[in-house]
């Protein structure tokens, strides 16, 4: 028997902004699971790619990691890259590593 210990739902809006949204762990292993599919959000849409993180349960520095590969993907494509409802410890992660210099943290 296997545990899902992440899932990505997605979704895109009438104005071409893609909001998708993790629940679960973030760590070195799923990084690696739900990595190449976020990177795709990230290449293949539009203005706006948000992720909502609230369904977050814990995040390592592997995750941050891949949130800031994510956002120099978007970067690279054009997109703004918006993270939304962040986490309270998540964001506190984020700001001992110094992630939230670069990446958007918004409340919505």
């Amino acid at each position: 028997m296997t545990t899902q210990l992440i899932a990505l739902t997605s979704a895109v809006r009438e104005d071409s902004e893609v909001r998708a949204s993790l629940d679960g762990e973030l760590d070195f292993h799923t990084s690696a699971q739900i990595g190449p599919r976020l990177m795709q959000l990230a290449q293949s849409c539009g203005p706006e790619l948000t992720l909502d993180l609230s369904g977050l349960t814990f995040c390592d520095s592997s995750g941050i990691d891949l949130l800031l590969r994510i956002h120099q993907q978007s970067v690279s494509c054009g997109t703004r890259l918006r993270l939304a409802r962040v986490p309270h410890l998540v964001a506190a992660s984020m700001r001992v590593l110094g992630a939230d210099r670069v990446l958007l943290l918004s409340g919505r």
